[in-house]
């Protein structure tokens, strides 16, 4: 494998992991009727999940090319797309956890 093809993989799997933790959080939160509970199952295993995906695109890379410069920036442009999801993530929680209240009780 190249050093593209591997970097494509990553954010493959960056937004793999971002679909999985915000249905994870969905979860949660219906479970509990609580969008803060949600929202810090959603944390928590994207965290997770990102550490071991970015220790393998790190790994990968390695093996390939001995260059930290593509790491540093793709690592550093995915931390500001999982900040970014964080923030959607959050006001999207909330609104449906307040649709649902509207919902249920009325």
């Amino acid at each position: 494998m190249n050093i593209e093809t591997i970097t494509n993989l990553f954010f493959i799997f960056l937004l793999i992991v971002g679909v999985i933790s915000f249905f994870v959080g969905v979860g949660f939160m219906r479970i509990f009727k609580n969008y803060k509970t949600g929202f810090l199952a959603l944390f928590g295993l994207s965290f997770l999940l990102n550490v071991i995906l970015f220790e393998w695109y790190q790994s990968a890379l390695l093996e390939i090319a001995i260059g930290t410069i593509p790491i540093v920036f793709t690592h550093l442009f995915a931390i500001v797309l999982y900040f970014i999801y964080l923030i959607i993530s959050w006001f999207v929680l909330r609104r449906i956890n307040k649709q649902n209240l509207l919902t249920n009780s009325g």
